[in-house]
């Protein structure tokens, strides 16, 4: 059974929720503007693509050390540190007069936007309990998902009314409103600053810690695998609606809304089945929606009718699973790690980022025009998971890293 927890005021996950909506603007709200970079800059496809893959491997490896260092100093003092950083990154990605300078702003931006990432998970975690925890992260990811169905929307409309860097100059102006919104409202949720939390053997023990914990990586790799394909998608779709199947700019990102609104669909099914259904089950039915979504992919491939819309039905099924994936997998990985939650947490961050940046190195280097291999990179991303979730059985391990032989979350009328 889970421990209740103190009711917890609404503005806390409402403020991160809006950091959360800001960080994730960063990817979403220039894509539209990628094929058009190409001859803005006079470059090809892939080096237009590190704009994305070098900010998502930034975003993760820079959450390692945000872990330790929010248990060190707290957690606001590092949410804020971040979004500070993050508001003069974007300035620099609007200035940049080169696409070295771009992909320059745009590792900076990973590198302070990810502060909200690791932050997000740690107040959650400690805040709730396991059920509620769920409840959150679900209002968290159809929260966050407005973000990135609006994001490709009005950075379409901006790049034609505006050009390429009003998309980063509106993305600071929001910035600034969240951080001064943080900064007067959000509260410290640290009980007690861990003194040696940054301390080298300390650090690397802790990851060392959570590296070799099997049940922790499954949950883990399960999350970040999926989120790869994810940023697989992000990355090859506006090269393929726009430049493949002739879709206006600033039409493309109601196709992609419509993708991401199933990611909020299926966070608000899993919102709803918290408590009554295991958060096993909800990620095992994630996972295999996922599958259904990228085999129906496959088919529609074969038979040589892909087109705007079927490409965006089959990939609805896919963000559906995900966003069950996205409310269970995180919490789980919570309960069984034999570490401390702000490792966790970074790791939690991590990880998904680096699967995201691989998404999208992948798409960059098979790149020929043709749906086939961003096809096979979602296909493998769903895969792969299931099968080293069933391999594992991280299910049988309760809190604390105990093995037990029945499943450690509830299920309904147990």
């Amino acid at each position: 059974m889970t421990t209740a927890k103190a009711p917890v005021p609404v503005l806390i996950p409402a403020l991160l929720i809006m950091a959360s909506g800001t960080s994730v603007l960063s990817t979403d709200l220039y894509t539209p503007s990628l094929p058009h970079l190409q001859g803005v800059f006079g470059t090809d496809a892939a080096t237009v693509q590190l704009t994305l893959t070098l900010h998502l491997v930034a975003y993760a490896l820079a959450q390692l050390f945000f872990g330790p260092l929010s248990d060190r100093i707290g957690r606001r003092p590092v949410l804020l540190a971040g979004m500070i950083g993050f508001a003069v990154a974007s300035v620099l990605c609007a200035m940049a007069t080169s696409i070295d300078a771009l992909i320059l702003g745009r590792i900076l931006q990973g590198m302070t936007a990810c502060a909200e990432a690791v932050v997000g998970y740690a107040i959650i975690r400690e805040l709730y309990d396991e059920d509620g925890a769920i409840r959150v992260l679900a209002a968290y990811g159809m929260a966050i998902a407005l973000a990135p169905a609006v994001g490709p929307v009005i950075g379409g409309h901006m790049h034609v009314w505006f050009g390429w860097r009003s998309n980063f100059v509106l993305l600071t102006g929001i910035i600034v409103v969240v951080t001064l919104l943080i900064w007067r409202w959000l509260p410290e949720t640290l009980a007690k600053p861990d003194r040696g939390a940054l301390r080298p053997r300390r650090i690397l023990r802790g990851y060392f810690t959570l590296m070799t914990d099997g049940p922790f990586m499954s949950y883990t790799l399960v999350m970040s695998s999926v989120l790869g394909g994810l940023f697989a998608i992000i990355a090859a779709f506006p090269f393929l609606f726009i430049e493949r199947m002739g879709v206006a700019t600033e039409h493309y990102g109601y196709y992609y809304a419509t993708v991401v609104m199933a990611f909020a669909v299926g966070s608000l099914v899993v919102s709803r089945a918290a408590g009554r259904i295991s958060s096993d089950r909800l990620l095992v039915i994630g996972l295999l929606l996922g599958i259904l979504g990228e085999v129906a992919l496959l088919v529609v491939l074969a038979t040589a009718s892909v087109g705007p819309v079927s490409l965006t039905v089959t990939q609805c099924f896919f963000a559906f699973g995900l966003g069950l994936i996205f409310a269970t997998a995180p919490v789980r990985a919570f309960d069984v790690c034999r570490a401390g939650h702000g490792y966790a947490a970074a790791m939690l961050g991590a990880l998904p980022m680096a699967a995201g940046g691989l998404g999208t190195f992948c798409v960059a280097l098979s790149h020929d025009g043709s749906v086939w291999p961003v096809a096979i990179i979602l296909a493998a991303s769903t895969m792969l998971p299931a099968m080293l979730y069933f391999i594992v059985q991280p299910w049988r391990v309760g809190a604390g890293g105990i093995r037990v032989e029945v499943a450690s979350n509830r299920a309904a009328g147990t």
